[in-house]
């Protein structure tokens, strides 16, 4: 007999390929996870609960994200970074999620939609942009190119890497998203038309 789902659920008929996980399915672990998500955000996201059909790609998000959230990178840059990647990838539900996280940490909405074009006022972050558009666009292959330019617009060795991770993790979120088609749980955002901007 198939678990009922929980309220938030309810007020929204979801439409993907793979079912959001119910609470009264989730395993110790990932019931904890839930537990924090809904503290963090009010709510625990659909793909969150898509993800948690695997709880060991639940674990490898939601620990990859808490680890990098203690990196070097401000976190309005982290949030730039997912925007960024999300409007590349065509991920309609990163680019929501990450537009909201990216507005509470204080980027303007001309920075938001900069972020989509891969583009920052702040020419740091404009780098950081440019390199992680680089390592989605190629995984790399570029290899000494990237890591020199890079490097020649400022960006440490740290910050390097740790670009390169948040590259990944936002090409597991958006790869899951545009596969399983998570249905939006967050207000949707219209993307910016790099001719017209």
């Amino acid at each position: 007999m198939p678990t009922a789902q929980p309220p938030e659920l309810e007020k929204e008929h979801i439409m993907s390929t793979i079912a959001p996980l119910a609470d009264a399915d989730a395993t110790p672990g990932t019931a904890a996870i839930f537990r924090e998500a809904k503290a963090r955000m009010g709510k625990v996201p659909n793909l969150l609960r898509v993800m948690a059909q695997a709880p060991a790609v639940l674990g490898v998000y939601w620990d990859g994200r808490g680890a990098l959230a203690e990196g070097t990178l401000p976190a309005r840059v982290q949030e730039q970074i997912a925007i960024a990647v999300a409007a590349a990838n065509g991920c309609d539900y990163c680019l929501a999620a990450h537009t909201g996280a990216g507005r509470a940490a204080g980027l303007s909405a001309t920075d938001l939609a900069d972020a989509q074009l891969g583009r920052a006022s702040d020419g740091h972050a404009a780098a950081v942009l440019a390199f992680a558009l680089a390592v989605n666009a190629d995984h790399g292959r570029t290899g000494s190119l990237a890591l020199e330019q890079a490097r020649a617009s400022g960006l440490t060795d740290a910050e390097i890497l740790e670009v390169t991770a948040h590259v990944a993790v936002s090409i597991l979120t958006n790869s899951i998203n545009n596969l399983v088609g998570t249905s939006l749980d967050f207000p949707r955002v219209a993307r910016v038309d790099a001719a017209a901007a």
